[in-house]
């Protein structure tokens, strides 16, 4: 056999490998199954979150900022999701928990793994505890189902299952109180 029909022989075989390759690659990743994964439009780190404009009862000129290591936008009609988070609104409200999912729309967030949120009122001090509160902006409430641990300035404290508190009229219900008293 001669050198040249060596080369155009083994170039074919080369081309049909590459080929066979080629099909066996497309045909595997078509089997791939869909993957449920989102794609964020934007991931910001160590970053600020402005929540709405009149949150807690506070005027616009103090939004409720949020301090996140990981903000995640997924974008419109989705949540916005943020990590290891701190907040604060002007001198009457702070609190932090490991994640705050917040509606698209701003007036409605999940705060979840070891949720801590105080509030001052005319001196009067609430710590709230649990591990998920729900705030509803436009009722301006926060809602809790599960075990929750209020304490107070005055050193009562309260543990319960199921809370809610009204921010504008500075009101909190029990569900069912596990221990303490008011």
């Amino acid at each position: 056999m001669k050198a040249r029909d060596m080369a155009c022989l083994l170039l074919v075989g080369l081309s049909v490998l590459s080929l066979a390759l080629c099909i066996s690659c497309s045909r595997e990743s078509s089997n791939l199954p869909e993957s449920g994964i989102e794609i964020p439009e934007m991931e910001l780190r160590d970053a600020d979150y402005i929540l709405g404009e009149n949150v807690a009862g506070a005027s616009s000129d103090k939004p409720m900022v949020m301090h996140a290591t990981l903000i995640t936008i997924y974008g419109k009609g989705r949540d916005t999701v943020l990590n290891d988070v701190s907040f604060k609104q002007g001198d009457s409200l702070s609190g932090s928990c490991k994640e705050a999912r917040v509606s698209s729309d701003n007036k409605r967030a999940v705060l979840s793994g070891d949720v801590r949120v105080s509030m001052v009122n005319d001196d009067n001090k609430v710590t709230i505890e649990s591990q998920r509160i729900e705030w509803d902006g436009d009722e301006n409430t926060l809602m809790c189902s599960s075990v929750v641990s209020v304490s107070y300035g005055d050193g009562t404290k309260i543990m319960a299952e199921g809370f809610s508190a009204s921010m504008d009229e500075d009101r909190y219900e029990f569900s069912r109180i596990l221990e303490g008293t008011l």
